[in-house]
């Protein structure tokens, strides 16, 4: 059997060794530390703006709602006084006090007022017995109760 001879390079001393070329590292101009602390100081700066001006915008609003409700009660009071005015407006006490002093008369007796009933809708030919107004009255269908409750649904959100 033949075998190759290996040669090792490990084996060799380092002083006979082949020394590479370097290749001259370019460096980078050092950073200055000015300009780091400019940028730290501007984002802190940037970030400061926007907190004080959030905070800011926190306490305008806060004292337009609180401004907004002092309205909203003095309203609702002034609604209160109106309204017991017209309750008192509206009394039958007042009502009759004012008739008289404008010299009308109180009514002797009883008084009947003319006025009209509804008129019940005739229909020619059409007879309608006890027996077929229960068979009419049905359940409306499921279709029916859906279409009931969506039309609700739109006419309760248009109020």
């Amino acid at each position: 059997m033949v075998v190759a001879q290996e040669q090792f390079e490990w084996e060799q001393p380092i002083e006979n060794a082949p020394r590479k070329q370097k290749k001259p590292v370019k460096r980078k101009k050092p950073r200055s530390r000015w300009k780091s602390v400019l940028a730290l100081c501007l984002i802190v700066s940037l970030a400061g703006i926007l907190a004080v001006e959030t905070i800011n915008l926190t306490v305008v609003k806060a004292a337009q709602i609180r401004e907004l409700e002092r309205e909203i009660t003095n309203i609702r009071a002034n609604n209160a006084l109106l309204q017991a005015q017209v309750d008192e407006l509206r009394s039958v006490s007042r009502i009759e006090s004012a008739a008289l002093a404008m010299g009308m008369e109180k009514p002797a007796g009883t008084v009947y007022v003319a006025g009209t009933l509804p008129v019940a809708k005739s229909e020619i030919g059409v007879q309608s017995t006890p027996a077929l107004t229960e068979e009419v009255a049905e359940e409306p269908s499921k279709l029916q109760k859906l279409s009931q409750m969506f039309t609700s649904f739109f006419a309760s959100t248009q109020r």
